[in-house]
C-alpha cells in the first residue's frame, strides 16, 4: 500500500481529534462538572503538547525517516485517546489530552514534510490543497458525525472509537520501510540549527504569521459551539452540523486549488484568504439568525485554505537539507498560537464578551493575510 495513502488516513483521524472539542465542548463540560472555559483548557494543553512535540519529531524524522517516527507516534496517540475517553475529572481529561496532543504532533506535520520531500515546489501547493481536503473532511466528520455520536451515545464513545481505528493504518505501515528523507547536508556542509532558522528574516516572518493565524482563527473557533448555543439556542447536533460547514468550505477550496493557482499568485491567494476569514468573523457579530452562522462557516473554511496552504507551502521550502527541523518550527508556532488563543479567547467567552473575541479575530486575520501577501518567495536557509 502506498505510504501517502496511509499517511493521509492517519492525518484524517488526527484532524478529527484536533477539532473534536468545539462541537461537543458543552457536553464535556456538563459531564465533568466544569465551565466551558475550564473544559477548553483541554484544548490548550493539547495544543501546547502538539506544538512542542514538533521540536522533537522534525529532527527525529530527518534522522530516522518520516514513516518510522509516524508509526511510533500513532501508537501513542491511539492509547491516549482511550485514556481521554476514560477520564472522570476535568484535570484527568486535560492531562490525557495533553498526552494525546504530544503524540498527535508527529502525524499531520510529518505528512506535510513528506509532501515537501516528494513534490516539486511548483506542484506542491496543489498537493497541499488535496491534503487540505483530507484534513477538512476530518474536521467536517468531527463536527457532524462526532456531534451525532455525542448526541446519541456519548463523547466518550466517540473519542475511544477513532482512537482504536488508528491502529488499522498503523498496522499496515509496519510493512513499509522507514521512509528516510532525501539526503541531507553532506560532509563539509554546515548543519542547520534552530538558531539559524529563527534568525533568518524570511523564515521568522513565516513562523510569526503562522502563530498569529493559529491564535486568531483556532482560538476563537474552539468556542464557536458555545457561542452558537448561547446566541441561537441550538443543541449539540445542530451545532455540529453547522460547524461542519467550516470543513466543507476548506474541502471546496482544496478541490479548487489547481484552478485557483492558475489564476492567482501565491500572494493574492494568501491576501484573499485572510480577507475572507476576517469577513467570516465579522459576520457573526450582528444578531442575525442561524443561516448567517452557516454562511460564516463556509466563508471561514474557504478563506482558511487560501491563507493556510500558502503558509504551509512556504514552511516546507524554508530548508531542503533539514526540512523536518525547519517545518517543526512551523508546527510549533501554529499550535503554540492555538494554545495561547484558546486560553485568551476562553477568558472573553467566560466573561460574556463574545463580540470582542470575534472582532479581535476578524481584525487580526485581515492583517495576517495582508502581511502574507507582501512576502516574496525565497528559500530561507
Amino acid at each position: 500500500m502506498k505510504p501517502l495513502f496511509l499517511l493521509f488516513t492517519l492525518a484524517f483521524l488526527v484532524s478529527v481529534d484536533v477539532r473534536i472539542l468545539a462541537p461537543v465542548l458543552p457536553s464535556i463540560a456538563v459531564s465533568l462538572g466544569a465551565t466551558a472555559g475550564a473544559a477548553g483548557l483541554a484544548m490548550t494543553s493539547y495544543s501546547v503538547a502538539y506544538g512542542s512535540g514538533q521540536l522533537v519529531y522534525g529532527p527525529l524524522s530527518d534522522r530516522y525517516g518520516r514513516i518510522a517516527v509516524v508509526r511510533a507516534a500513532a501508537l501513542g496517540f491511539s492509547a491516549c485517546c482511550v485514556l481521554s475517553a476514560l477520564s472522570v475529572t476535568t484535570w484527568q481529561f486535560v492531562a490525557a489530552r495533553l498526552l494525546a496532543g504530544a503524540f498527535a504532533g508527529g502525524l499531520i506535520p510529518l505528512t506535510l514534510v513528506y509532501i515537501g520531500d516528494t513534490y516539486a515546489y511548483a506542484e506542491r501547493q496543489v498537493a497541499l490543497g488535496r491534503f487540505a481536503i483530507v484534513t477538512s473532511a476530518g474536521l467536517a466528520f468531527s463536527a457532524s458525525i462526532g456531534g451525532i455520536v455525542a448526541h446519541l451515545v456519548s463523547w466518550r464513545a466517540m473519542i475511544a472509537g477513532y482512537g482504536l481505528l488508528t491502529l488499522v493504518p498503523v498496522g499496515l505501515m509496519f510493512s513499509l520501510g522507514a521512509g528516510r528523507p532525501p539526503r541531507g547536508a553532506g560532509a563539509g556542509e554546515r548543519v542547520v540549527r534552530y538558531m539559524d532558522l529563527l534568525t533568518d528574516p524570511r523564515a521568522l516572518l513565516v513562523y510569526v504569521l503562522t502563530f498569529a493565524e493559529g491564535f486568531l482563527c483556532w482560538g476563537s473557533v474552539t468556542y464557536l459551539g458555545a457561542f452558537a448555543q448561547r446566541r441561537h439556542g441550538l443543541d449539540q447536533l445542530q451545532i455540529g452540523l453547522l460547524i461542519a460547514l467550516f470543513g466543507v468550505g476548506t474541502m471546496v477550496g482544496g478541490s479548487l486549488m489547481a484552478p485557483f493557482r492558475r489564476r492567482l499568485s501565491e500572494n493574492a491567494l494568501a491576501g484573499t484568504g485572510g480577507s475572507l476569514m476576517s469577513a467570516a468573523f465579522f459576520v457573526l457579530i450582528p444578531t442575525w439568525s442561524w443561516p448567517a452562522f452557516a454562511a460564516s462557516m463556509l466563508m471561514l473554511g474557504l478563506g482558511f485554505v487560501g491563507l493556510h496552504s500558502t503558509l504551509q507551502l512556504r514552511g516546507t521550502e524554508i530548508s531542503a537539507t533539514a526540512r523536518g527541523k525547519a517545518f517543526s518550527l512551523f508546527g510549533f508556532n501554529l499550535f503554540t498560537g492555538v494554545a495561547a488563543g484558546t486560553a485568551v479567547m476562553g477568558r472573553f467567552v467566560d466573561a460574556g464578551l463574545d463580540n470582542t473575541m470575534l472582532a479581535v479575530s476578524g481584525s487580526g486575520l485581515a492583517l495576517v493575510g495582508a502581511a502574507a501577501a507582501s512576502v516574496r518567495r525565497g528559500r530561507a536557509t
